[in-house]
């Protein structure tokens, strides 16, 4: 280690690693990390593993995705290997004082065979990453030195830039990096010093933890720090406590609860107030092995007694977070909480056997496979490195793409056509499985899909044409089947059906094409989608969603997307979503016979409509109302595709807490120009003393919303949002208007105030829109409120996957806390 690093620390005063203890490692396997640096100034330091040292860069705005993103990188002194491990608080009067945090790592590769040193001495180091959050090619280019003033004058600085290959990314969403403060990481007394991340204390539990996700590979990891679990065949389960609160939450974020009364009373009965438990729900065969198919009929016979309940995490206890823990002290925490337990709770084995003599036994035994954990990681959300699985079977997840009708006697279905998304999100048919079933599986399965009915999607590639007469369906199920491996033509080989994932999205299933495939065609998409023959008493021409029934399903709204398809995406949304739209006055525009017939809004109860859509009226202005997710399920039920809402409450109706500008761009308005504009509105409402929040209308402009404490009427709330528009339009004359008037629009942007008023609405946040490419209404940070933005990416088919993600962070959660006062006396009236 080079006398930089030591020279600028104290060793008896800092956490850090004073280094000297890791060997030099294979160059072709070298690690990579990124560490957040909450210090005088947040930055990231980015390092690369090489000849026994990390080289280091600080990059002040963290990597970027997105190739056209140059990011500064300041070339710093060489740090330890073992510093890539480092996670902690660097006290205040030593050098680099804050909080460091691990945000990404993994191993880097030089690329086209280059000598790393060589290319770094020349100034231009290009490499490919494999991390968890960071993927692809990069490159590293020096700059070239200038005259500066300040402490940059003589730093050696370069550029960090993403190439243009398959896992570059476009647009404000490819900056991964967000400057948000970290939480100080705290150290108590007595413990360890050497980058040791410890637990944090909270009140309760977190509501909305995602699971932490293996990573497939092909052979069980070597060497020390591991260690080995069962495989189990089974869902996915958090358990959490908060006092006489118990919540059991699939991975997929469905409550579990109510289906599982047993478990949740031995969850009550655990000796602790507040806890949050990962596990995994099985059922056992009278071997001891895990087995789907039984898991599967005690859910369907309602026998949750037949469960059992696999306890192998613990990331919260008795107001302790755990997850920044490393595993062998969650381990021993959930041993002491466990001590004793009786079924349905079982405490998950922790084998710390040579991980490879662990897998080969469990595949002798019958099982899936094993799963090796770090023992020295934190609990991280998401797939990554610190958990792997290695199988032993061709055990695999597909999408449902389609199905062919039975033959002979036999009922339901004759195979159901699989199917798999790319790394880039493309389908690609898989081949098809017709064993596995039994007669009522046939039938409950028909049912679903019948209820899925769609046309092919859309660029899906196949090797082989899919079978004659295939009734295609919406991705939306997921089976799991064991086969013999693939065909030249990319088609499962023998394949037989072990289960459904209910507790898995579609949108999950992804792999790459395995190798040595035929040249992959695209089918054709239509948009007429056939509804197949069957039997009356079997037709799907109705179906039950959130345990609300919806008639024609199937009946096309958008081209390819159906009236299931909406309710389906408000069930999702539900949570998200209602806070901006329960409540609240609404007026609903219907479009019975999908977005080419006719539209209508409606402010009144229609006949046959949904008792969940409720009537009223204030002041002689009438408007509908919704509670909870029902209310959504019934406005897909009349095909009430677009929700506008008031700027103010049921409870309030008569006293606004939001204000509403609409930009809406003439003719020749480029995206720039629009989010200039609602940048510089932003900034003149902040001037006047009140908070600005984005969204996008779903179609080409952008909502400025501001949210307001409800004390002023809605004629001093006109008022004001007619003069701020027109002060706007008087100053910038070439860039606004201020009138609807279309003739004097091309070129520059409205700003329309007319929303504000008694009676008037704008479109709720996360409402689709009655327009080609069913677009939503998405709530923006204002860091992606860029020329790059780009609206059409926000539809009904992309925002649940990016808004469950769970590293989404939502950018409207401040809102009702920014309220302010509209800058008036309050209107009485």
């Amino acid at each position: 280690m080079g006398k930089a690093y030591a020279e600028k620390r104290d060793f008896d005063r800092t956490p850090e690693p004073p280094g000297g203890t890791a060997a030099a490692r294979d160059g072709a396997r070298s690690l990579f990390v990124v560490q957040k640096h909450a210090a005088r100034r947040l930055h990231w330091d980015f390092r690369l593993e090489h000849g026994g040292t990390l080289w280091s860069w600080a990059v002040p705005k963290g990597p970027s995705m997105d190739p056209a993103d140059k990011r500064l990188a300041v070339h710093v002194e060489d740090h330890p290997v073992d510093y890539a491990a480092f996670e902690g608080e660097i006290p205040k009067g030593n050098y680099g004082a804050g909080t460091v945090e691990i945000w990404d790592r993994g191993t880097w590769r030089p690329l086209q065979g280059a000598d790393p040193a060589a290319a770094l001495a020349k100034g231009e180091l290009k490499f490919a990453l494999d991390g968890e959050r960071l993927h692809g090619g990069f490159v590293l280019v020096r700059m070239k030195p200038r005259k500066a003033k300040g402490d940059r004058a003589n730093a050696d600085n370069w550029l960090l830039i993403k190439e243009q290959d398959d896992d570059a990314r476009q647009g404000a969403g490819a900056a991964v990096l967000e400057d948000q403060a970290l939480a100080p990481v705290r150290r108590p007394a007595g413990g360890s010093r050497r980058g040791r991340r410890v637990a944090k204390t909270r009140t309760t539990p977190p509501e909305d933890q995602a699971p932490q996700l293996a990573k497939l590979v092909a052979s069980a990891p070597s060497g020390p720090g591991w260690v080995s679990e069962i495989k189990y065949d089974g869902y996915r389960l958090l358990a959490r406590r908060d006092g006489a609160d118990i919540r059991l939450i699939t991975r997929n974020g469905l409550d579990w609860t109510g289906r599982l009364a047993p478990l949740a009373e031995a969850i009550a009965a655990l000796p602790a107030e507040t806890l949050l438990l990962d596990g995994e729900l099985v059922a056992f065969d009278p071997k001891g092995r895990t087995s789907f198919a039984k898991l599967q009929a005690a859910l369907s016979d309602r026998r949750p007694e037949r469960l059992r309940y696999v306890a192998f995490d613990l990331l919260f206890l008795d107001g302790v977070d755990l997850r920044g823990e490393a595993l062998s002290a969650r381990q021993k925490a959930l041993a002491g909480l466990l001590d004793g337990v009786a079924p349905p709770i079982v405490a998950g084995d922790h084998l710390t056997s040579e991980a490879a003599r662990v897998r080969d036994k469990a595949c002798a035994m019958g099982l899936e496979g094993i799963v090796c954990k770090r023992l020295d990681a934190p609990y991280r959300a998401g797939r990554g490195a610190d958990w792997v699985k290695v199988k032993c079977h061709d055990r695999e997840e597909f999408a449902v793409l389609g199905w062919t009708d039975p033959k002979g006697t036999r009922g339901g279905f004759g195979a159901l056509y699989l199917g798999y998304r790319d790394a880039d999100g493309r389908w690609h048919g898989a081949g098809g499985v017709g064993t596995g079933f039994d007669a009522r599986l046939l039938d409950a399965l028909r049912t679903r899909l019948d209820g899925l009915a769609a046309g092919p999607p859309t660029g899906l590639l196949v090797s082989e044409p899919p079978p004659k007469g295939l009734h295609w369906v919406r991705p939306e199920l997921v089976v799991e089947i064991r086969h013999a491996g693939w065909t030249g033509g990319g088609q499962v080989r023998q394949a037989a059906f072990l289960g459904l994932r209910e507790d898995k999205p579609a949108d999950e299933v992804v792999r790459d094409p395995p190798d040595g495939l035929a040249t992959r065609k695209l089918v054709e998409r239509k948009t007429r989608i056939v509804q197949a023959a069957r039997p009356s008493p079997r037709k799907a021409s109705t179906m039950e969603i959130a345990g609300q029934r919806l008639t024609h399903p199937d009946r096309e709204l958008w081209p390819g997307i159906s009236k299931g398809a909406l309710a389906r995406y408000w069930e999702t949304m539900a949570a998200v979503a209602l806070p901006g739209i329960a409540g609240r006055p609404l007026a609903l525009l219907r479009c019975p016979d999908g977005i080419s017939g006719e539209h209508f809004f409606q402010k009144h109860a229609g006949r046959g409509q949904p008792d969940t859509i409720v009537e009223g009226a204030f002041d002689d202005a009438p408007y509908l109302a919704i509670e909870g997710v029902a209310g959504l399920i019934g406005c897909a039920q009349i095909a009430a595709i677009e929700l506008h809402s008031w700027g103010s409450t049921l409870d309030d109706p008569g006293h606004p807490d939001r204000l509403v500008f609409d930009l809406d761009p003439g003719e020749g308005v480029a995206m720039a120009a629009i989010a200039e504009a609602a940048r510089l509105l932003r900034e003149r409402l902040e001037q006047a003393g009140l908070a600005a929040f984005c969204r996008s209308s779903g179609g080409k402009g952008l909502h400025v919303v501001v949210p307001l404490r409800p004390e002023a009427g809605w004629d001093a709330a006109r008022a004001w949002s007619r003069a701020f528009a027109e002060a706007l339009a008087k100053e910038f004359p070439d860039r606004f208007v201020a009138a609807t008037r279309k003739d004097i629009r091309r070129g520059r942007i409205l700003i329309d105030w007319l929303r504000n008023g008694l009676g008037s609405t704008a479109i709720a946040s996360f409402s689709p829109r009655a327009r080609d490419g069913a677009c939503v209404a998405m709530p923006l940070a204002w860091r992606s409120v860029t020329a790059r933005l780009d609206p059409s990416t926000y539809t009904l088919e992309t925002v649940p996957g990016r808004v469950l993600r769970k590293s989404w962070i939502d950018p409207w959660a401040g809102f009702a806390d920014a309220a302010r006062p509209l800058p008036v006396k309050r209107d009485r009236r």
